[in-house]
């Protein structure tokens, strides 16, 4: 499938998955420490949500911007998925984190980064319709930033959300969805979604959990945001998985 929203990986080299760095500048240049950029079979793959800290003093999300756009243009094993706060800029929908205003507060840090709001907003706009929703690789995983959505039942119902805009439910659906609450999904979710796009494991960040939680075939990870143990995967792409254990060992863990 040739789809710029959907980034498939083939059964060879490395892969690094991060997830939810919300503008924490240490941990992001902790995990590039950990990835060479040289080797264009060792990829990288932030699962979106690269913005938006609480503190604005200490928030990096632009600085963590600036040097992703120049390592995107740069480097093909370079990878930044579409998060929800991400989205909201494109869309323009104000969202709240501890009733703070994000999109307001992201504002702010622009005019005292920069000294002004634009042209900066707008090019970080654009950057973030650059980013693809979705990484596959060939040995069974499947990464986004959360989901599934339930609404996929079949390949059709999937390849929809690449014929959508940024307000289309399916995608929605796998920016906001949260594991195991009655309005989202569940674990026979996870599973019709894996059987239907032929993975076997699926990576996600998006949701609150200490390190990381295995739900059902599914993998939620914490790599920086409001976790003690910040938990990471560093896996050899041809690696044979045959169920989430496999993956499970793969897992590493920066404190």
């Amino acid at each position: 499938m040739m789809n710029d929203k959907l980034i498939e990986l083939p059964e060879y080299g490395r892969l690094i998955v991060v997830t939810d760095l919300h503008g924490n500048l240490e941990d992001y240049n902790d995990y590039l420490d950990l990835w060479d950029e040289s080797d264009p079979d060792f990829h990288i793959v932030f699962c979106g949500d690269l913005i938006h800290g609480l503190d604005e003093d200490t928030d990096g999300s632009v600085e963590i911007l600036d040097d992703a756009i120049a390592k995107s243009k740069e480097y093909s094993n370079f990878h930044t998925l579409l998060g929800n706060h991400e989205w909201a800029h494109i869309t323009n929908t104000e969202i709240y984190k501890n009733n703070q205003p994000l999109l307001l507060g992201f504002k702010n840090i622009l005019s005292f980064r920069k000294g002004l709001i634009e042209p900066y907003l707008t090019n970080y706009i654009k950057f973030f319709k650059t980013m693809p929703y979705f990484v596959k690789t060939d040995n069974g995983l499947f990464i986004s930033h959360s989901g599934p959505s339930d609404k996929v039942k079949s390949i059709e119902a999937f390849n929809k959300i690449f014929e959508s805009d940024y307000y289309g439910p399916i995608l929605s659906e796998f920016l906001w969805n949260r594991y195991n609450r009655v309005t989202d999904y569940t674990k026979g979710d996870v599973d019709r979604f894996l059987d239907v796009v032929g993975s076997k494991v699926m990576i996600v960040g998006h949701c609150p959990v200490e390190s990381y939680k295995v739900f059902g075939k599914q993998i939620i990870m914490s790599s920086s945001f409001a976790t003690k143990v910040k938990t990471y995967l560093d896996i050899d792409l041809s690696m044979e998985i045959n169920d989430i254990k496999d993956v499970q060992k793969q897992l590493k863990f920066k404190i």
